[in-house]
């Protein structure tokens, strides 16, 4: 079951029980992700958190429910899923501009997509296999035990660093993998390896870069949809996002972090790898 799959389902099973309580750790694991990893997910395909999609979802099903019935609000409340009505009345102004009964009055016609629908929509929205709703998040520094090369033989770096670890294997932090690409000019440095607690967890033969603290616009990339696109989509992501963002240099150069975790599966449906791009606001 690919990952699409697994967020068209939650979709279906949400509309199917917006009168319940809707817990994240119900989904992930319904859905069989840890409730991190789902939330990742969730959040990547849908472009907003699962509690304000399942909050978005049940005012536009009262919507349809004040047009196209007469059935009492504080009814329409308790089959959306509200604990009360003015908890209900209060969310849907918020939401619409209108009290349930002013919007009951107006003659509107909300017309509710179906999941099948909105997993399309989403779709829509990649570039190769690139979301562009990128997370941002945090992260201390990290030292990175690994080998190092020329950017365009990136196969061969792997393939040293990984006869390297099967040889000396170090103390590593996690079994998480992360591959760093560090732009100076037109020469791209490519940098694969672990992370490690401190120098001294790695035999010297290894190379080891450190990544300062930093912020970074974190995008999903799904393998087999292709992602020869990436760059051009986070460049356009840089140029536009409204949230004032612009790319962080390390000692005047650029780079970003892709990073391969337990949903890193090859080029299998549903294989995912984050990148990282270090932002800062200015």
């Amino acid at each position: 079951m690919n990952s699409f799959t697994q967020v068209s389902n939650a979709l279906r099973y949400i509309d199917a029980h917006l009168d319940e309580q809707i817990r994240l750790e119900t989904l992930s694991e319904r859905f069989f992700f840890s409730s991190f990893y789902f939330h990742r997910l969730f959040s990547a395909v849908v472009g907003k958190s699962l509690a304000a999609y399942v909050r978005d979802r049940r005012i536009l099903f009262a919507c349809k429910q004040l047009c196209e019935t007469d059935r009492p609000i504080t009814e329409i409340s308790s089959s959306c899923g509200f604990r009360s009505v003015q908890a209900f009345s209060r969310t849907f102004k918020k939401s619409t501009g209108f009290s349930p009964g002013e919007y009951r009055k107006g003659n509107y016609k909300p017309v509710i997509e179906s999941a099948d629908e909105l997993i399309m929509k989403f779709t829509n929205r990649l570039h190769g296999g690139v979301f562009l709703n990128p997370n941002i998040i945090s992260r201390g520094k990290l030292i990175i035990a690994g080998m190092s090369g020329d950017g365009s033989k990136t196969g061969e770096v792997w393939q040293r660093f990984m006869k390297l670890y099967d040889e000396k294997p170090p103390a590593s932090l996690s079994g998480d993998s992360y591959e760093i690409r560090l732009y100076d000019k037109d020469v791209c440095t490519v940098y694969v390896g672990v992370a490690v607690k401190s120098r001294d967890d790695a035999d010297p033969a290894y190379t080891f870069f450190e990544l300062p603290a930093s912020e970074y616009a974190s995008f999903d990339v799904y393998v087999s949809q292709g992602y020869d696109s990436e760059n051009n989509a986070m460049d356009e992501w840089l140029e536009s996002n409204e949230k004032g963002y612009s790319q962080r240099l390390l000692n005047g150069k650029s780079y970003c972090v892709e990073f391969y975790d337990e949903r890193f599966n090859e080029d299998e449906a549903g294989s995912v790898i984050e990148i990282w791009v270090p932002v800062e606001k200015k």
